[in-house]
């Protein structure tokens, strides 16, 4: 335990640094996904909460790799945090501009976000390469 103490720093900037990457890619692929769906007619509206949960998923999945990378030790806790900060942001914006109800689209969102972030960090930690920031 008292490993983590030592870490808390380096942690908490590196959750902070993927959740900031996480969420700038997120609005990124928001706005190129929304600009293909105006410019084409032949999309199905239909589709879009399935395209913004993957696209949710891979910010998070980016973010979380990002963030076990600087922090280069704790993958499973860090993806973890950055999936479930990510998910509470989107989680808050998406509950303040509407009015809808929890449904199952909400849970499919949470699992993926936090699988992505769990994901992203295992596989940042398990990277050959180092990436020093001090």
């Amino acid at each position: 335990m008292s490993d983590f103490g030592n870490d808390k720093g380096r942690i908490v900037k590196a959750v902070m640094i993927g959740v900031l990457s996480s969420v700038v890619l997120a609005v990124l692929l928001t706005c190129l996904f929304s600009m293909m769906l105006n410019m084409m007619s032949g999309i199905p509206y239909d589709i879009i909460d399935y395209v913004m949960v993957a696209i949710e998923g891979f910010s998070v999945l980016i973010g979380a790799y990002i963030a076990c990378v600087i922090a280069k030790s704790k993958g499973l806790i860090i993806g973890t945090l950055c999936g479930a900060i990510s998910l509470l942001i989107v989680f808050a914006v998406g509950m303040s501009m509407t009015k809808n109800n929890i449904g199952l689209l909400t849970v499919i969102r949470s699992a993926v976000m936090l699988l992505c972030g769990i994901i992203g960090g295992i596989t940042g930690v398990n990277r050959k390469e180092r990436v020093r920031i001090k």
